[in-house]
């Protein structure tokens, strides 16, 4: 048998990379993502990616917080197998105030979603984070599933009556959709998700780092922080799993990532 090809004329391929997608309410111009970790750490970063990758529809922030955080030393990422990492950043931001004038001056496409991730010790931390980061947003992520920042993050998310709380608190106070992003370091996700959105959630962000796990080399922790959570091809299956179980229980959008 002949092996066969159909051959498109380039100017029909150019609109096809030209389809459009839509995200809570804005037309974007691709479906996917990258989501709040160590790549979009700093504007100058995120702002190259809106220039030069189209394919990606929405942007998602590092975490910001109520004040500047260092976070962990150096290293703080590791490789444990072929695409498998284990991250403790440490929540590592500039605080919300610097962060404002940051995004404020960035240009973001018409076409691109900036969604900017938030993280406090409390719901009335976090709602007043969220009212200064709103205005120069197109959504809010809810950080309620860092696995390695005592009192933040993870701490938060595994009580789903706090989870359905702070995204009720943030949804009160401002007027742009609100994201809360779940860990999948709890016995029944599902349970979370429906608490967020019984809370008012838009969307869903599914998931973060597994763990926090330990890695070694010659008998010594890799990580300065010794411990940190897992990404990437490693926790596949449990991140599809994750999102499989959201699906079950509730219908707004999910953004689909690994940690």
């Amino acid at each position: 048998m002949e092996a066969s090809a159909v051959i498109i004329p380039a100017d029909q391929v150019k609109g096809l990379l030209r389809l459009t997608y839509e995200f809570l309410g804005k037309a974007i111009s691709g479906p996917f993502t990258i989501p709040s970790g160590i790549v979009a750490t700093a504007t100058p970063i995120i702002q190259r990616l809106f220039d030069t990758t189209p394919q990606v529809g929405v942007m998602t922030t590092k975490s910001i917080g109520p004040i500047p955080r260092a976070g962990n030393r150096e290293p703080i990422m590791t490789q444990y197998a072929p695409g498998c990492f284990m991250n403790a950043v440490g929540l590592t931001n500039p605080g919300a105030e610097a962060a404002v004038e940051q995004l404020s001056q960035m240009i973001v496409p018409e076409d691109r979603f900036l969604l900017t991730s938030i993280f406090g010790g409390s719901v009335e931390e976090i709602v007043a984070i969220a009212r200064l980061m709103a205005p120069v947003s197109d959504g809010l992520e809810l950080n309620l599933s860092c696995p390695h920042a005592k009192g933040y993050g993870m701490d938060m998310g595994q009580d789903a009556d706090l989870v359905r709380e702070i995204t009720a608190a943030v949804k009160a106070a401002v007027d742009v959709p609100v994201v809360p992003k779940l860990t999948p370091n709890v016995p029944n996700i599902a349970e979370i998700a429906e608490a967020a959105v019984a809370g008012g959630a838009d969307a869903l962000c599914a998931i973060n780092t597994v763990g926090p796990a330990y890695f070694t080399s010659y008998g010594l922790p890799v990580l300065k922080n010794k411990v940190g959570g897992m990404s990437g091809r490693g926790i596949l299956p449990i991140a599809l799993k994750c999102i499989r179980d959201i699906r079950g229980v509730v219908d707004v959008p999910i953004v689909g990532c690994g940690g």
